[in-house]
């Protein structure tokens, strides 16, 4: 399937409601599964990730296939490791090529009986759920946050503290205080000093939660305001005071031309002159930001380099190639040295109309339809991997662009 973007305007005005946060949602999901009580989950995310995470934990199944759903795969693993009987999970291709040793071998080290069915290192696995210790395990910070996430979330439940050393500095460092915050909601005890986590033996309290609107799906309406000619929208139901690290997308869309202001009901951006380029942004806190902001620097003609990009090789794609591969089809230069992406300024009179592949990742698909407003048609491939994270998104782009179904 593909979608055929054109432009209804290059004003933008109006109001989007942005998804509950898939990130708060997945860990409230968890913490409620392990709570004495169980409790309600307002506004909680409809993202096809979370679906298949609430399934599982409500159906108990022998096996579970959690697609393309990498959050659900590690908390899942952990969730199944301390939880009487045998389960299977496995997911899809390239989920298979995702690793997950390093949440296993951790695991493990409490007590955990996990085995590989297919490669070592990665899934599908087969879990015989028992009583885990706690104790102190050391685990690697600069793969994914979720891994430590994930044996955060089960910590309470253990018989002794446990104790995680994050060896070197951390990725995504937010989304591990967002851990700790949702937890100590519920009544965990969770101490955090620079690398060392510990979390003491107890039981989550029932605890009602209203999850907060998603500030990552909020950068994809920034691309598109930093390439409009005009922009007045309302993102409702942001908060300054949110737990989500993703709030950042303030700072790195001003670079971008784009102003934030919070007022009645969320968060007002509009369209503003570029004050002063900056160089290098670093997204080492908050990978999510990377493929809208690039896309949109590059649309502007910005020579921008984007670093820390240490994990985005494995994500739902390899996100630095497929930047690359997409942003080439429309005339921009990019390099790679490290985990830094360079974009190298292009004159606008080298975007033509192009077919954009989504590379089957959901955020690849929202960044490319801001290309709509600089390109005169645009057709992307594959549009409703959107539902990974953003069911209502193409709904909503129709507001601004004629979005044509085909084959």
């Amino acid at each position: 399937m593909r979608f055929t973007l054109k432009a209804k305007t290059h004003s933008l005005r109006g109001k989007i409601k942005l998804p509950g946060s898939k990130s708060i949602s997945n860990r409230a999901l968890i913490i409620n599964a392990l709570a004495a009580r169980s409790f309600e989950i307002q506004n909680l995310s409809e993202a096809d990730d979370t679906m298949v995470l609430k399934k599982a934990l409500e159906r108990n199944d022998l096996i579970t296939d959690v697609g393309p759903a990498g959050t659900a795969m590690r908390f899942l693993t952990a969730y199944y490791a301390i939880t009487p009987g045998v389960h299977v999970l496995t997911g899809s291709e390239r989920m298979k090529q995702r690793p997950i040793s390093i949440l296993v071998e951790a695991l493990r080290k409490l007590g955990a009986r996990i085995t590989y069915l297919e490669k070592d290192g990665y899934p599908p696995i087969h879990i015989e759920g028992r009583r885990l210790n706690g104790g102190t395990i050391d685990i690697d910070g600069n793969v994914s946050s979720q891994f430590i996430t994930a044996l955060m979330l089960i910590g309470p439940t253990l018989p002794q503290p446990l104790t995680i050393n994050i060896n070197g500095n951390p990725l995504s460092r937010p989304y591990i205080i967002m851990t700790k915050t949702l937890m100590e909601r519920c009544g965990a005890q969770v101490g955090l000093e620079e690398n060392v986590i510990t979390i003491n033996p107890g039981r989550y309290r029932s605890h009602q939660f209203d999850v907060e609107r998603d500030w990552s799906s909020a950068a994809f309406w920034m691309s598109f305001a930093a390439l409009s000619r005009k922009a007045d929208l309302l993102l409702e139901g942001l908060s300054e005071n949110s737990i989500q690290g993703d709030i950042e997308c303030i700072e790195v869309f001003n670079a971008l031309g784009v102003e934030s202001k919070f007022v009645d009901g969320g968060l007002k951006i509009s369209k503003k002159a570029i004050d002063s380029q900056r160089d290098l942004i670093n997204f080492r806190n908050h990978p999510d930001l990377v493929q809208p902001a690039a896309i949109a620097a590059a649309a502007l003609g910005l020579d921008l380099k984007l670093a820390g990009l240490d994990n985005l090789r494995l994500k739902e794609s390899d996100r630095i190639q497929a930047l690359q591969m997409e942003l080439a089809k429309a005339g921009f230069k990019t390099s790679v040295e490290d985990h830094t992406l360079h974009l190298i300024g292009s004159a606008k009179s080298s975007i033509k109309p192009e077919h954009f592949a989504a590379h089957d990742d959901h955020r690849m698909a929202m960044s490319l339809a801001s290309l709509a407003m600089v390109i005169p048609e645009i057709v992307i491939h594959d549009p409703m991997v959107v539902s990974k994270s953003y069911p209502s998104f193409w709904n909503q782009v129709e507001k601004f662009v004629d979005v044509r179904p085909g084959r």
